[in-house]
């Protein structure tokens, strides 16, 4: 009979905690305008107020540049595509996911509408003092890209000042599902 040490070359994994964040919306506008607010760079770098570069293929690039605002970006690769649908991309450990369906109901005018469904899974616990941040700053970005449907503009300082309006909400709603968060 043999045992089995843990020794440096066996070292036990690390394991950490994930959760989901998603958002259900309806827009007035259809979901061709949509799609092409998501994919297009010029429309993307409009709403999410930083420069984009989209590859629209599997395995492109789905790069938008925070640049000094934050010191990282959103240097994605898509996996998964189904033209104005579906557009999966991975950032990091994890993956985000748009969902577009179609909706007959004409809406102001405006010809049909669409639903659609963002989804940011296994966004890992980061341990800092914002960790709700990345699910109000989706939030007011959401806000954004109606905003942009719509023709208005949007600053960053609005915006800065909704996420941390509503940043409490987010907090509340992580450590419900997950626990607390700053051990």
């Amino acid at each position: 009979m043999s045992t089995h040490h843990a020794s440096e070359s066996s070292a036990f994994a690390e394991i950490e905690r994930c959760y989901n964040i998603q958002f259900d919306r309806r827009s007035s506008f259809s979901s061709d305008r949509v799609w092409q607010a998501i994919t297009n760079p010029l429309d993307l770098s409009v709403w999410m107020a930083y420069p984009a570069e989209v590859d629209l293929r599997v395995g492109g690039k789905y790069f938008v540049d925070f640049g000094a605002d934050s010191g990282e970006n959103l240097d994605g690769v898509i996996v998964a595509l189904e033209p104005g649908k579906l557009l999966r991309y991975v950032w990091g450990l994890s993956t985000l996911e748009w969902r577009i369906e179609s909706e007959s109901t004409a809406t102001n005018g405006r010809g049909s509408g669409c639903r659609y469904t963002f989804l940011h899974h296994g966004m890992p616990v980061r341990g800092i003092a914002d960790e709700e941040g990345v699910a109000a700053g989706w939030h007011s970005w959401l806000d954004a890209l109606e905003a942009h449907l719509s023709g208005m503009t949007r600053n960053k300082e609005t915006d800065a000042a909704f996420c941390r309006e509503i940043s409490p909400h987010y907090r509340m709603a992580i450590e419900a599902e997950i626990g607390p968060l700053n051990r």
